[in-house]
């Protein structure tokens, strides 16, 4: 998962991804730079594939994600299906792109990755946009509760 907004995934280019598809430069709001990775094994398997034959029928300066005829495909149709494919799996509630992006930052936060990392992953201007997701699960409070049970551990003493 990268967590990428919808309309920088949109805006992706052959030329942007690079490191045989494990890297994607990304061009985010107010026109920042910045670099995004695919670290998952299977993601990486298939989004190279995707990205080599991409590379030879489109080349490099083409839209890495396009419309049935070649166009750039836009947010609105990548969050329509998005949608369509919900309904056929009966997921509910149905997938967004953002929902995506907000699972991405969340699980970094809860696997212990830097706060400051994943801002610079998200591409967020403020530490304070990337506070909103901090707001841990009930289950991982509970299990760092319980980990952290130190009544239990002067018991043991």
């Amino acid at each position: 998962m990268t967590g990428l907004r919808i309309g920088e995934l949109t805006s992706l280019r052959v030329s942007d991804v690079t490191g045989a598809a494990t890297q994607i430069r990304v061009r985010g709001k107010g026109d920042r730079e910045r670099t995004v990775y695919v670290a998952n094994d299977r993601l990486q398997t298939d989004f190279r594939r995707f990205w080599e034959d991409r590379c030879d029928t489109a080349g490099s300066q083409a839209w890495l994600f396009t419309n049935t005829m070649g166009d750039r495909l836009t947010p609105q149709a990548f969050r329509k299906r998005l949608r369509t494919l919900s309904k056929s799996l009966r997921i509910e509630p149905h997938l967004t792109p953002h929902r995506f992006r907000h699972s991405a930052a969340t699980l970094l936060i809860e696997e212990g990755v830097d706060i400051r990392l994943v801002q610079r992953l998200l591409g967020h201007a403020s530490i304070a946009t990337t506070e909103i997701y901090t707001r841990v699960s009930d289950n991982s409070l509970s299990s760092a509760v319980s980990a952290a049970d130190t009544l239990a551990k002067v018991d043991a003493y």
